[in-house]
This record gives structure tokens, sequence and C-alpha cells, in this order.
């Protein structure tokens, strides 16, 4: 059963309203009466009302204002308004809409479209009130989970789980999205994390994160309060709207990229070690393979480092290894690759041909002997560097490196041999 008030300063119409609305074969309505807008504000107040029947021409109080107080009342601001008038002019009709009405019916009216028109916006109101109700659930939900839930358009956070305002210290979505924009903006530019400046376009950087999730894990760094966080992302794609977890893993990311550095990088010149070396020599040469290129390899090994040490110290052995590797970072590029092949040998991978290779190699092995060490003060290096070919193993071109640097040595160190 509904209940609907008609409010109508004339007893003559209520009785009208009431009558068709009572006449009904399923006595759906519960029916109150008010003959002016005051005597109706009062039962809204005391009673469960679904919808309400309101003239437009009353004293005191017409049916605008009387709408605009009904709206403006927390309890009762959802109650649908159908108006009746005897006005059918535009402006009065466009006034209708504009105070809060949901629709109007001109007196005299028709019972049977009155009726129909009061069947489907208490229809639509429970409709409403259910999706409201479903939303307030799924909020529920969401703010149960600690890991932070937001919907986004890839530019603006357009619902957001307690999690995420509770971090952030803002009591509504309106305060975060006022205050911080499109949640990537927050994202903390430092490798391995993910942030905008590695997509050109900021407004990509919700497809550019699906494509990496393809392969691994996507890593984000915030910045709150001074204390750095590490969260995982996930993305889900609902309709032209992006669902973004962010998972909180600040202790295990910071303790899993420690072990993955230790893997893979040297200790002493914090360049790669030889395990991961093999690991990007063997893309590269896959890669050249694919796209029908080639690189350099090279070879370049101290020599008579084990006189340093015998003569300065191990200390000042590990003091030239760190020298040497900053020497080399100043003469290679990002895209090279470097590394410390086991004692005083260090390789390097150089995206150019062997004629721009040599010429790398050739001005680093002279900045080396021209430079004064701290300790030992002279220092000089050997050379061995060779040309990947389309058929090489990595044995193979180790190989042919490896006796450019022999021949290097043999023939005075010093100096960069080419192999044949």
């Amino acid at each position: 059963m509904k209940n609907i008030l008609c409010i109508d300063d004339l007893a003559t119409n209520l009785f009208v309203l009431e009558s068709v609305l009572k006449e009904t074969e399923d006595a759906l309505y519960d029916v109150f009466v008010a003959k002016s807008a005051h005597a109706g504000l009062d039962i809204l107040l005391k009673e469960k009302i679904d919808l309400i029947l309101l003239d437009v021409m009353m004293p005191d109080v017409d049916g605008f204002l009387c709408a605009k107080m009904i709206k403006s009342n927390k309890k009762t601001k959802d109650i649908p308004i159908i108006f009746i008038t005897a006005n059918k002019d535009d402006a009065t009709i466009e006034k209708c809409y504009e105070v809060g009405g949901s629709d109007y019916v001109n007196k005299p009216f028709n019972s049977i479209e009155l009726l129909n028109r009061v069947s489907f916006h208490l229809k639509l109101a429970d409709k409403k009130r259910l999706i409201t109700k479903e939303k307030e659930f799924t909020q529920s939900v969401l703010d149960l989970q600690d890991n932070f839930i937001i919907v986004t358009d890839a530019n603006q956070v357009l619902h957001a789980n307690k999690a995420l305002l509770n971090f952030f210290s803002f009591n509504t979505l309106y305060d975060f999205q006022k205050n911080m924009g499109c949640i990537a903006n927050l994202f903390i530019k430092e490798e391995p994390y993910f942030h905008l400046n590695l997509v050109e376009n900021s407004l990509a950087w919700i497809d550019e994160v699906v494509e990496r999730l393809k392969e691994r894990d996507v890593l984000v760094k915030i910045v709150r309060d001074f204390q750095e966080y590490i969260f995982t992302l996930k993305i889900a794609i609902f309709h032209d709207y992006y669902i973004v977890t962010m998972t909180d893993v600040t202790t295990i990311s910071v303790r899993s990229l420690e072990y993955e550095h230790d893997a893979n990088f040297d200790s002493l010149t914090q360049i790669y070690n030889r395990n991961m070396f093999n690991r990007l020599i063997e893309k590269k040469i896959y890669e050249a393979r694919l796209q029908k290129s080639s690189f350099v390899f090279v070879i370049l090994d101290i020599d008579f480092f084990k006189k340093v040490n015998d003569t300065y110290g191990h200390l000042a052995g590990d003091s030239v290894l760190k020298e040497i590797t900053a020497l080399t970072k100043e003469h290679i590029r990002v895209n090279d690759i470097f590394a410390r092949w086991g004692g005083e040998e260090f390789v390097v991978v150089l995206d150019a041909d062997i004629k721009k290779g040599f010429e790398i190699a050739e001005s680093l092995r002279k900045n080396i002997e021209c430079k004064e060490f701290a300790i030992v003060k002279n220092i000089t290096c050997s050379f061995g560097i060779t040309e990947f070919r389309e058929k090489d193993s990595l044995e193979r071109m180790i190989k042919r490196a490896d006796e450019s640097l022999y021949e290097a040595k043999s023939s005075g160190r010093n100096r960069v041999c080419q192999s044949k």
C-alpha cells in the first residue's frame, strides 16, 4: 500500500482526487489530504508519504514554494511531486520542473491519465530507492576492504572506498577530487615504479598499465606525510570506466626489491653481475636476429690488477674497480649493457656498428690511461671487441672477444683489438 498526499486549497478538488485514487480496483493507495502547504508539510513530517499531488495556485504559500520547501528537507527531498495545474503556459510548466517537480497534470484532469502518471512515478521511485540501496550495499562492501578501490575514467576518480579517503585524510570523494585530481598524478617518478613520465599522453596511463600487467606486476610509489608507500596495481575494464585496486605491499616490495637487486647486481660496483648480463644478452641476441640488426660486444680487463692488490691492498683494488665503473658509465649510453664479468674484467654491449664500437672503446681506453686514480694513480686496460653476426651463439661471440682481448694483452696491453 502506497501513501499519497494531496495538497489543494479547494475541498472539491481534494474530494475528486481522493475519489479517483481510492476507486482503484486493488485499493492500492492510502490518501492524505491537506488544504494548505503548511498543513501538507505537517503531514509529511508525521507520515511516510510515497508521492505528492500538489496544486500550484494556493493562498499564502503557493505550490512552487511548497515544493522548494519539500525538496530542501533531507527527509522529504526524494518524494516525487506531480503538480496539478490549470495553467498550460510554458512558463508554468518550466517552473514545475525547475522547483523539483517530477511531472505535471493539467486541470481538469483525465482520471486514467492521472492514475497512470501516479503509477509510473511510484514505480520509478521504487527503482531509484532500489538502485540507491544497491549502491549503498556495494559501497559498504568496498569500504570493508583494506586495499584502495577506485572507479576512474583515467582522468578523475569517480568513486572510491573509505580506505583511499582515510589514507589521504579526506572526508568525502569531492574533497579528494578537488585536491588530488587523477590518482596517477600521485605516482612518484622513480625506477622501477610506474609513473606518468613513462607515457606520452597522461590519459593513456591506464592502457599502459593494462599492457604491462600482461607480463608482470605493476608497482607504484606514493609519498604521504614524508613516508613512502608502495602499491601493486590491478585494473578491470567496465564499459567506459576502469576499476583500479591498489594494494599496499610496502614491506613485501622493499624486501623483494632488495633480494632482486642482490641477485642481479654486483655488490661492489653496483652494475649488473654476470648472471643478469647473461639474461640480458640472450634477449639482445634474440632481438638482433628478429630485427636483422647488430651490436658490439666488448670485454675490458684491468692491466696488472693482481699487482695493484699485492702492492696497495684489496681496498685499493676495490677503489680502482669503482673508478673504472664510473668512468665507463660516462662513455656509454642508457640503452647499452654494462656488467662486471668477474674479478677485474667488465663487459659492455653497445648499440653500434663495429666502427663506432671501436671508437667508443678507444676513447674509454685513453680516458682510463689519462685518469689519475685515487690511490694507484695510473691504470690501463686492454680491450677485446667483436660484432654480433647473424648466426652467432653467445659462446662464439664471447670466444672471439676473448681471443681479441688475449691479442691486446699479448701485444703489449693498453690497447683495443678487434676480432677478425
